[in-house]
Protein backbone atom coordinates (compact mmCIF):
# COMPACT_ATOMS: atom_id res chain seq x y z
CA UNK A 1 0.00 0.00 0.00
CA UNK A 2 2.65 2.30 0.92
CA UNK A 3 4.89 0.83 -2.40
CA UNK A 4 2.76 1.60 -4.87
CA UNK A 5 2.35 5.37 -4.80
CA UNK A 6 5.96 5.30 -5.48
CA UNK A 7 5.71 3.69 -8.56
CA UNK A 8 4.78 6.25 -12.01
CA UNK A 9 0.89 7.05 -11.72
CA UNK A 10 0.39 5.49 -14.88
CA UNK A 11 1.52 1.66 -13.93
CA UNK A 12 -0.56 1.17 -10.66
CA UNK A 13 -2.93 2.36 -7.77
CA UNK A 14 -4.26 1.11 -5.12
CA UNK A 15 -8.37 1.00 -5.22
CA UNK A 16 -9.96 -1.20 -3.05
CA UNK A 17 -9.43 -3.40 -0.07
CA UNK A 18 -11.10 -6.13 1.84
CA UNK A 19 -11.03 -7.61 5.20
CA UNK A 20 -13.28 -10.47 7.12
CA UNK A 21 -15.35 -7.64 8.42
CA UNK A 22 -16.32 -4.01 7.31
CA UNK A 23 -15.13 -2.41 10.14
CA UNK A 24 -11.30 -3.72 9.61
CA UNK A 25 -11.74 -2.59 5.77
CA UNK A 26 -12.98 1.02 6.45
CA UNK A 27 -10.45 1.42 9.00
CA UNK A 28 -7.82 0.51 6.24
CA UNK A 29 -8.85 2.22 3.93
CA UNK A 30 -9.13 5.49 5.73
CA UNK A 31 -5.25 4.88 7.37
CA UNK A 32 -4.13 4.42 3.79
CA UNK A 33 -6.92 6.72 1.64
CA UNK A 34 -8.37 3.74 -0.40
CA UNK A 35 -11.96 4.58 -2.35
CA UNK A 36 -13.54 1.13 -2.28
CA UNK A 37 -13.64 -1.00 0.99
CA UNK A 38 -15.37 -4.61 0.92
CA UNK A 39 -16.33 -6.26 4.15
CA UNK A 40 -15.47 -9.95 2.60
CA UNK A 41 -12.98 -10.86 0.27
CA UNK A 42 -15.35 -12.55 -2.20
CA UNK A 43 -16.52 -8.82 -2.66
CA UNK A 44 -12.97 -7.49 -3.35
CA UNK A 45 -12.35 -9.96 -5.74
CA UNK A 46 -15.44 -9.79 -7.69
CA UNK A 47 -14.83 -5.81 -7.81
CA UNK A 48 -14.44 -5.06 -11.09
CA UNK A 49 -12.13 -2.08 -11.14
CA UNK A 50 -9.80 -4.39 -9.26
CA UNK A 51 -6.83 -6.11 -11.77
CA UNK A 52 -4.58 -7.69 -9.44
CA UNK A 53 -4.70 -8.82 -5.96
CA UNK A 54 -2.42 -8.94 -3.25
CA UNK A 55 -2.89 -11.41 -0.64
CA UNK A 56 -1.48 -10.88 2.59
CA UNK A 57 -3.96 -12.71 5.04
CA UNK A 58 -2.64 -14.76 7.19
CA UNK A 59 -0.64 -18.00 5.54
CA UNK A 60 -3.27 -20.67 6.30
CA UNK A 61 -6.00 -18.54 4.09
CA UNK A 62 -3.50 -18.38 1.31
CA UNK A 63 -4.67 -21.50 -0.86
CA UNK A 64 -8.15 -20.22 -0.29
CA UNK A 65 -8.01 -16.75 -1.08
CA UNK A 66 -5.85 -17.06 -3.70
CA UNK A 67 -7.93 -19.72 -5.23
CA UNK A 68 -11.27 -16.67 -4.74
CA UNK A 69 -9.35 -14.39 -6.80
CA UNK A 70 -8.41 -16.97 -9.65
CA UNK A 71 -11.61 -18.06 -9.83
CA UNK A 72 -13.00 -14.15 -10.14
CA UNK A 73 -10.42 -13.93 -13.17
CA UNK A 74 -7.89 -11.93 -11.16
CA UNK A 75 -4.09 -11.95 -11.17
CA UNK A 76 -2.46 -13.01 -7.98
CA UNK A 77 0.27 -11.75 -6.09
CA UNK A 78 0.75 -13.85 -2.72
CA UNK A 79 2.79 -13.61 -0.28
CA UNK A 80 5.20 -16.46 1.50
CA UNK A 81 4.35 -18.55 2.27
CA UNK A 82 1.64 -19.28 -0.38
CA UNK A 83 0.75 -23.49 0.25
CA UNK A 84 1.80 -25.57 3.20
CA UNK A 85 2.93 -27.98 0.89
CA UNK A 86 3.98 -28.75 -2.93
CA UNK A 87 0.51 -30.59 -3.61
CA UNK A 88 -1.44 -27.48 -2.89
CA UNK A 89 1.13 -24.78 -4.74
CA UNK A 90 1.18 -26.74 -7.83
CA UNK A 91 -2.93 -27.11 -7.80
CA UNK A 92 -2.58 -22.95 -7.38
CA UNK A 93 -0.54 -22.19 -9.86
CA UNK A 94 -2.51 -24.87 -12.09
CA UNK A 95 -5.89 -22.79 -11.85
CA UNK A 96 -4.16 -19.90 -12.99
CA UNK A 97 -2.68 -21.20 -15.99
CA UNK A 98 -5.68 -22.91 -16.95
CA UNK A 99 -7.65 -19.17 -16.70
CA UNK A 100 -4.84 -17.58 -18.40
CA UNK A 101 -3.94 -15.30 -15.58
CA UNK A 102 -0.46 -14.24 -13.64
CA UNK A 103 0.17 -15.36 -10.57
CA UNK A 104 3.59 -14.54 -8.49
CA UNK A 105 4.59 -16.04 -5.49
CA UNK A 106 5.76 -12.90 -3.38
CA UNK A 107 9.16 -13.80 -2.25
CA UNK A 108 10.84 -10.53 -2.87
CA UNK A 109 14.28 -11.66 -2.51
CA UNK A 110 13.98 -12.64 -6.36
CA UNK A 111 13.00 -9.26 -7.85
CA UNK A 112 16.18 -7.22 -5.95
CA UNK A 113 18.18 -5.67 -8.67
CA UNK A 114 21.63 -7.29 -6.81
CA UNK A 115 20.07 -10.65 -6.82
CA UNK A 116 19.73 -10.72 -10.58
CA UNK A 117 23.56 -9.33 -10.69
CA UNK A 118 24.29 -12.64 -8.46
CA UNK A 119 23.23 -14.56 -11.25
CA UNK A 120 24.51 -12.29 -14.00
CA UNK A 121 28.44 -12.70 -12.22
CA UNK A 122 27.63 -16.49 -12.11
CA UNK A 123 27.18 -16.76 -15.75
CA UNK A 124 29.85 -14.46 -17.02
CA UNK A 125 32.46 -16.87 -15.03
CA UNK A 126 33.51 -14.28 -12.88
CA UNK A 127 34.14 -16.69 -9.92
CA UNK A 128 35.02 -19.49 -12.78
CA UNK A 129 32.83 -23.05 -12.01
CA UNK A 130 30.32 -22.31 -9.05
CA UNK A 131 31.15 -25.57 -7.03
CA UNK A 132 29.19 -24.43 -3.62
CA UNK A 133 27.10 -21.99 -1.95
CA UNK A 134 25.39 -21.01 2.25
CA UNK A 135 23.04 -19.09 3.66
CA UNK A 136 22.56 -18.05 7.09
CA UNK A 137 19.07 -16.45 8.42
CA UNK A 138 18.85 -16.89 12.34
CA UNK A 139 17.29 -14.38 14.53
CA UNK A 140 16.24 -14.65 18.34
CA UNK A 141 12.99 -13.16 17.42
CA UNK A 142 9.58 -15.56 17.15
CA UNK A 143 10.42 -19.10 18.27
CA UNK A 144 7.89 -20.92 19.17
CA UNK A 145 5.41 -18.99 17.46
CA UNK A 146 5.84 -20.04 13.90
CA UNK A 147 8.27 -22.58 12.05
CA UNK A 148 12.01 -21.21 11.28
CA UNK A 149 12.12 -23.40 8.16
CA UNK A 150 8.96 -21.75 6.63
CA UNK A 151 9.54 -18.61 8.39
CA UNK A 152 13.43 -17.85 7.36
CA UNK A 153 14.57 -20.93 5.86
CA UNK A 154 12.32 -20.05 2.82
CA UNK A 155 15.01 -16.96 2.39
CA UNK A 156 18.10 -19.66 1.88
CA UNK A 157 16.39 -21.94 -0.14
CA UNK A 158 15.44 -19.79 -2.35
CA UNK A 159 19.05 -17.98 -2.14
CA UNK A 160 20.71 -21.66 -3.08
CA UNK A 161 18.01 -22.77 -6.01
CA UNK A 162 19.00 -19.10 -7.83
CA UNK A 163 22.23 -19.61 -7.78
CA UNK A 164 23.35 -23.51 -7.79
CA UNK A 165 20.77 -23.78 -11.08
CA UNK A 166 20.08 -22.80 -14.65
CA UNK A 167 16.64 -21.99 -15.56
CA UNK A 168 18.34 -21.83 -19.46
CA UNK A 169 20.47 -25.44 -19.31
CA UNK A 170 19.67 -28.44 -21.50
CA UNK A 171 18.51 -31.60 -20.10
CA UNK A 172 21.63 -33.07 -21.17
CA UNK A 173 23.18 -30.69 -19.15
CA UNK A 174 22.17 -31.94 -15.59
CA UNK A 175 20.49 -28.80 -14.65
CA UNK A 176 17.67 -28.13 -12.67
CA UNK A 177 16.33 -24.98 -11.73
CA UNK A 178 13.76 -24.80 -14.69
CA UNK A 179 15.73 -26.21 -17.75
CA UNK A 180 14.33 -30.05 -16.73
CA UNK A 181 17.06 -31.37 -15.72
CA UNK A 182 17.33 -33.39 -12.40
CA UNK A 183 16.03 -32.29 -9.41
CA UNK A 184 18.10 -31.33 -5.70
CA UNK A 185 18.35 -33.73 -3.47
CA UNK A 186 18.12 -32.95 0.40
CA UNK A 187 21.00 -35.11 1.84
CA UNK A 188 20.84 -33.51 5.85
CA UNK A 189 18.46 -32.10 7.88
CA UNK A 190 18.62 -31.54 11.77
CA UNK A 191 15.58 -29.73 13.36
CA UNK A 192 15.30 -28.60 16.71
CA UNK A 193 12.21 -28.02 18.27
CA UNK A 194 10.53 -25.92 20.84
CA UNK A 195 9.81 -27.34 23.91
CA UNK A 196 6.38 -25.23 24.24
CA UNK A 197 4.82 -25.30 20.38
CA UNK A 198 6.55 -28.38 19.14
CA UNK A 199 7.60 -25.76 16.00
CA UNK A 200 11.05 -26.26 14.61
CA UNK A 201 12.89 -23.42 15.65
CA UNK A 202 16.62 -24.17 14.55
CA UNK A 203 16.66 -25.86 11.47
CA UNK A 204 20.18 -27.07 9.36
CA UNK A 205 20.53 -28.58 5.27
CA UNK A 206 22.66 -29.85 3.24
CA UNK A 207 21.13 -30.13 -0.04
CA UNK A 208 22.82 -31.59 -3.30
CA UNK A 209 22.19 -29.65 -6.41
CA UNK A 210 23.13 -31.29 -10.31
CA UNK A 211 26.08 -31.09 -11.23
CA UNK A 212 27.59 -31.84 -7.74
CA UNK A 213 26.91 -28.43 -6.66
CA UNK A 214 26.71 -28.42 -2.79
CA UNK A 215 24.46 -26.17 -0.87
CA UNK A 216 24.12 -25.60 2.75
CA UNK A 217 21.89 -23.31 5.12
CA UNK A 218 21.08 -22.76 9.12
CA UNK A 219 18.06 -20.68 9.77
CA UNK A 220 16.73 -20.22 13.11
CA UNK A 221 14.28 -17.89 15.64
CA UNK A 222 16.66 -18.71 18.68
CA UNK A 223 19.63 -16.83 18.04
CA UNK A 224 21.47 -15.23 15.97
CA UNK A 225 24.37 -14.98 13.06
CA UNK A 226 25.58 -12.93 10.50
CA UNK A 227 22.27 -13.36 8.48
CA UNK A 228 24.80 -13.23 4.93
CA UNK A 229 25.13 -15.74 2.33
CA UNK A 230 27.58 -16.67 0.14
CA UNK A 231 28.73 -18.59 -2.84
CA UNK A 232 32.01 -20.37 -3.76
CA UNK A 233 33.67 -20.85 -7.46
CA UNK A 234 36.89 -22.33 -8.63
CA UNK A 235 38.42 -18.59 -9.21
CA UNK A 236 36.61 -16.78 -6.47
CA UNK A 237 33.70 -15.81 -3.92
CA UNK A 238 30.65 -13.95 -4.23
CA UNK A 239 29.56 -12.54 -1.05
CA UNK A 240 26.26 -10.99 0.00
CA UNK A 241 26.47 -9.72 3.44
CA UNK A 242 23.34 -8.50 6.04
CA UNK A 243 20.88 -8.96 4.84
CA UNK A 244 21.34 -11.43 1.95
CA UNK A 245 17.55 -11.85 1.23
CA UNK A 246 16.74 -7.94 0.56
CA UNK A 247 20.55 -7.29 -0.48
CA UNK A 248 22.09 -3.85 -1.48
CA UNK A 249 25.55 -4.92 -1.42
CA UNK A 250 27.53 -7.60 -3.45
CA UNK A 251 31.21 -8.34 -2.53
CA UNK A 252 33.43 -10.45 -5.11
CA UNK A 253 37.04 -11.59 -3.83
CA UNK A 254 39.20 -13.51 -6.84
CA UNK A 255 41.84 -15.84 -5.86
CA UNK A 256 45.12 -16.20 -8.10
CA UNK A 257 48.74 -17.28 -7.71
CA UNK A 258 50.23 -20.48 -7.22
CA UNK A 259 47.45 -22.65 -4.83
CA UNK A 260 45.16 -19.63 -4.82
CA UNK A 261 47.39 -17.85 -2.13
CA UNK A 262 46.63 -14.42 -3.01
CA UNK A 263 43.19 -12.64 -3.17
CA UNK A 264 42.25 -10.04 -5.29
CA UNK A 265 39.45 -7.44 -4.20
CA UNK A 266 37.21 -7.56 -2.76
CA UNK A 267 35.15 -5.31 -5.51
CA UNK A 268 31.88 -3.87 -3.94
CA UNK A 269 29.06 -3.05 -5.93
CA UNK A 270 26.24 -1.58 -4.15
CA UNK A 271 22.57 -0.95 -5.44
CA UNK A 272 20.47 1.71 -3.64
CA UNK A 273 16.90 1.12 -2.78
CA UNK A 274 14.04 3.13 -4.31
CA UNK A 275 13.89 6.73 -2.78
CA UNK A 276 10.80 8.92 -1.78
CA UNK A 277 9.23 5.90 1.17
CA UNK A 278 8.06 8.07 4.23
CA UNK A 279 7.60 6.81 7.66
CA UNK A 280 5.00 3.80 8.02
CA UNK A 281 2.81 4.15 11.02
CA UNK A 282 2.68 1.22 13.44
CA UNK A 283 0.82 -0.02 16.40
CA UNK A 284 1.83 0.60 20.33
CA UNK A 285 1.89 -2.35 22.26
CA UNK A 286 -0.13 -0.39 24.86
CA UNK A 287 -2.97 -0.49 21.91
CA UNK A 288 -4.29 2.30 19.72
CA UNK A 289 -3.61 1.14 16.32
CA UNK A 290 -2.68 4.77 14.85
CA UNK A 291 -0.33 5.65 17.68
CA UNK A 292 3.54 5.81 16.86
CA UNK A 293 5.57 5.78 13.86
CA UNK A 294 9.05 4.29 13.13
CA UNK A 295 11.30 5.86 10.58
CA UNK A 296 10.89 3.34 7.12
CA UNK A 297 9.14 0.22 7.37
CA UNK A 298 8.52 -2.60 9.53
CA UNK A 299 11.16 -5.20 8.10
CA UNK A 300 14.99 -3.97 6.94
CA UNK A 301 14.83 -2.79 3.43
CA UNK A 302 11.50 -2.48 3.20
CA UNK A 303 11.60 0.27 0.15
CA UNK A 304 12.93 -2.79 -1.72
CA UNK A 305 9.10 -4.50 -2.00
CA UNK A 306 9.02 -1.52 -5.30
CA UNK A 307 11.12 -3.92 -7.01
CA UNK A 308 8.36 -6.94 -6.67
CA UNK A 309 5.39 -4.65 -7.27
CA UNK A 310 7.01 -2.86 -10.54
CA UNK A 311 7.82 -6.16 -11.15
CA UNK A 312 4.23 -7.80 -11.22
CA UNK A 313 2.78 -4.65 -13.15
CA UNK A 314 5.03 -5.14 -15.94
CA UNK A 315 3.90 -8.80 -16.05
CA UNK A 316 0.14 -8.00 -16.25
CA UNK A 317 1.07 -5.22 -18.72
CA UNK A 318 2.60 -7.59 -20.88
CA UNK A 319 0.05 -10.12 -20.43
CA UNK A 320 2.91 -13.07 -18.79
CA UNK A 321 1.44 -15.64 -16.58
CA UNK A 322 4.41 -15.71 -14.10
CA UNK A 323 7.59 -13.63 -13.93
CA UNK A 324 10.56 -14.98 -15.88
CA UNK A 325 12.54 -13.91 -12.22
CA UNK A 326 10.61 -16.77 -10.23
CA UNK A 327 8.85 -19.05 -12.44
CA UNK A 328 6.71 -21.44 -11.22
CA UNK A 329 9.07 -24.45 -11.67
CA UNK A 330 11.34 -22.52 -10.01
CA UNK A 331 8.75 -21.80 -6.92
CA UNK A 332 7.23 -25.34 -6.74
CA UNK A 333 11.60 -26.44 -6.73
CA UNK A 334 11.99 -24.31 -3.78
CA UNK A 335 9.26 -25.66 -1.94
CA UNK A 336 9.88 -29.13 -2.46
CA UNK A 337 13.15 -28.61 -1.03
CA UNK A 338 11.51 -27.13 2.11
CA UNK A 339 9.25 -30.02 2.07
CA UNK A 340 12.08 -32.58 1.44
CA UNK A 341 13.86 -30.87 4.56
CA UNK A 342 11.00 -31.04 6.83
CA UNK A 343 10.65 -34.75 5.92
CA UNK A 344 13.79 -35.34 6.50
CA UNK A 345 14.75 -33.30 9.83
CA UNK A 346 11.60 -34.75 11.51
CA UNK A 347 12.51 -38.66 10.62
CA UNK A 348 16.16 -37.45 12.14
CA UNK A 349 14.42 -36.25 15.22
CA UNK A 350 12.29 -38.93 15.58
CA UNK A 351 15.12 -41.55 15.06
CA UNK A 352 17.19 -40.09 17.60
CA UNK A 353 14.49 -39.89 20.03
Amino acid sequence: VQILPQLPPDVAEVVAVGSRSESGASRFGDRWSIPNRHSSYESLCSDPNVDVVYVATPSLRHPMDCRTALMCGKAVLCEKSMAPNPTIATEIMELAKSQNLLFVHGVWSRFFPAMRKVRELIRSGTIGEVKSARASFCQNDGAGSCSALLETGIYCAQFLQWVLTDPDAADDDNEGGGGGGKAPIVRGAHRVENPTSGLDERVSALIEFPGGKVGTFECSLAHASDRSAAVYGTGGVIELPFPFWCPTEIRVTKMSGQASQKWVGPEIETFPLPEGVGPLPVSKPEGGEEEGHVPGFHFVNSEGFAYEAAEVCRCFREGETESPLFTSEQNLEVLRIIADIDKMSRDNAAGGA
